[in-house]
């Protein structure tokens, strides 16, 4: 028997995110997007793609998120932590995360790996993320059974209003 396999854009960007500046709360790049109740069945799978510019005084650190319920919600993907360089000018950044559910329902699993790349950081630029930073990936338990936001964070580790991360493209696909 066959099965039909398809990609289904989710939602995408028509204007810049805010920029996150001055401030080391953890904080949404793009506005969030609404994950139906339901619609993760066993397998299925959504693409994230988020890019955008950042700019910088001194070394701060950054760190970048995916989480399943808000800002507050369960981390389903993190960033080891990034030292980026000092006075930096709208240089690139980048996240992919492939979010795949092992089991659905009200205790579901995904497995959440990918990568970010932060132009101009300290080397290495590009490093892999999941739920255990860049090592230990597993699957996390969410609720998939209620609509849910899904949101990508960053973190600064030191505020100044100088120290700037603006979301500019970002797609979420559901692939499968």
């Amino acid at each position: 028997m066959s099965r039909q396999f398809w990609c289904e854009t989710l939602a995408w960007a028509t204007a810049d995110g805010t920029a996150i500046a001055n401030t080391t709360a953890e904080t949404i790049i793009m506005p969030n997007i609404t994950i139906p109740a339901n619609y993760l069945q066993d397998g299925r799978a959504l693409r994230l793609r988020l890019q955008g510019k950042h700019s910088t005084v001194a070394t701060p650190t950054l760190i970048l998120r995916v989480r399943w319920g808000g800002v507050a919600g369960t981390l389903i993907c993190l960033s080891p932590t990034f030292t980026a360089g000092s006075g930096i000018t709208n240089n690139l950044f980048e996240i992919e995360v492939m979010i795949q559910v092992r089991a659905n329902g009200a205790t579901g699993t995904v497995v959440a790996i990918g990568y970010a790349t932060v132009q101009g950081a300290t080397a290495p630029a590009t490093q892999m993320m999941c739920v255990g930073g860049a090592s230990a990936p597993a699957a996390t338990t969410v609720d998939l059974t209620a609509d849910t936001a899904l949101s990508v964070t960053a973190q600064w580790g030191t505020a100044s209003a100088s120290n700037t991360l603006t979301g500019m493209n970002y797609v979420v696909e559901a692939i499968n």
